[in-house]
């Protein structure tokens, strides 16, 4: 008995020596971090220079700074690093930005994420301007003719209008109404009534949007030419016109306006497809014309049809032929329709191709 009440306080001392122990560990546990975010919040985007430059990121957390990390965060697991740029955790409550100097051609970007411990992390994005070159090159997406001129039809609905999309190496382009030697008009009255320029510049990738008013004449609207420069590039001139409005009638006749044909009018072509078989009709109407491919004696729309057509309401002259040679071995027909204001159909022509 006499070692067993010996023995009691060793056991308590050594219990109490235990429970001091764990104490004191649990002393040097840093408590989870409950706040993170940007001390500025417009440091969310970063702007620099094309030259070398560095900034520095204000953070606010209560979190240590061995917890503190930024990672850059990619669009796409092939995207590549952004080895451009130089980002640091200086401090618990700083993060530098470096950026070297940008020699390319375009805007350059990166983002990246600031974590710590398990709270959501804070993005920020980095952009990062370029030096505007030497010699720019400039081009725009709107086709020329065949006489390299460039000129764009609007419709007479009005609206803001995508006239082209305009791509350069410096940037930005501007766009301005010229005159026939392509001098920018300065005289308020000498510039086009029926359209304005929406977008004085853009970016490269950017498009030249005109706005336009309705046109309520039964007569094509043209003048105005729209002069488009970037850098020391050789501009672009785009003769812009509007559309007279949709027809509600519409007479069709052969190529010479001497013989007049009634609606539907049945025409035929040779298996082969060849410019020389294209057809010509003239065309007098109130207004203009749209073309359709349909299916025969229906309005269902054909979405790959093998025949060609053009309405040139200026010149009032419509053109078919086909697209391609017929191999099915037997022949084939569509309708073509020209249609006018709500779609109304105002002549239809019933085209078939022999196959053999």
């Amino acid at each position: 008995m006499k070692k067993v009440k010996f023995l009691t306080p060793v056991l308590v001392l050594a219990a109490l020596a235990f429970v001091g122990c764990s104490s004191d560990d649990n002393k040097d546990v840093a408590p989870a971090a409950t706040r993170l975010e940007l001390k500025d919040p417009a440091q969310v985007a970063l702007t620099f220079p094309a030259t070398r430059q560095k900034q520095t990121i204000e953070i606010l957390t209560d979190a240590a700074v061995s917890e503190i990390r930024v990672s850059q965060v990619k669009a796409s697991a092939d995207e590549a690093d952004a080895g451009w740029c130089i980002v640091k955790v200086e401090s618990a409550s700083e993060i530098s930005v470096e950026a070297g100097d940008n020699n390319g051609t375009a805007f350059r970007t990166a983002t990246y994420a600031i974590q710590a411990g398990s709270l959501t992390p804070v993005e920020f994005t980095v952009k990062q301007d370029f030096i505007e070159p030497e010699n720019t090159e400039m081009s725009i997406s709107l086709a020329a003719d065949s006489y390299g001129s460039y000129t764009f039809m609007a419709p007479a609905a009005g609206g803001d209008v995508s006239i082209t999309t305009v791509t350069t190496t410096a940037h930005q382009w501007t766009a301005v109404f010229c005159d026939w030697r392509g001098d920018p008009v300065e005289n308020e009255e000498d510039l086009p009534a029926y359209c304005t320029i929406k977008t004085p510049s853009g970016a490269s990738g950017e498009a030249l949007i005109l706005t336009f008013q309705p046109n309520a004449a039964f007569s094509m609207q043209s003048g105005a030419m729209v002069k488009i420069s970037s850098g020391n590039a050789e501009p672009f001139v785009i003769h812009v016109n509007q559309d007279m409005p949709l027809a509600t009638s519409a007479i069709v006749m052969d190529a010479d306006c001497t013989e007049v044909y009634q609606s539907p009018h049945a025409v035929s072509f040779q298996k082969d497809a060849s410019t020389a078989s294209k057809l010509v009709f003239g065309v007098e109407a109130n207004g203009s014309c749209e073309v359709k491919f349909v299916e025969v004696g229906t309005t269902t729309e054909v979405s790959e049809p093998w025949l060609d057509s053009q309405y040139r309401g200026v010149d009032r002259i419509w053109t078919v032929y086909p697209s391609s040679a017929n191999e099915t071995g037997s022949d084939r027909s569509l309708d073509v329709l020209l249609t006018g204001q709500n779609g109304v159909e105002l002549f239809r022509l019933k085209v078939t191709q022999a196959g053999a």
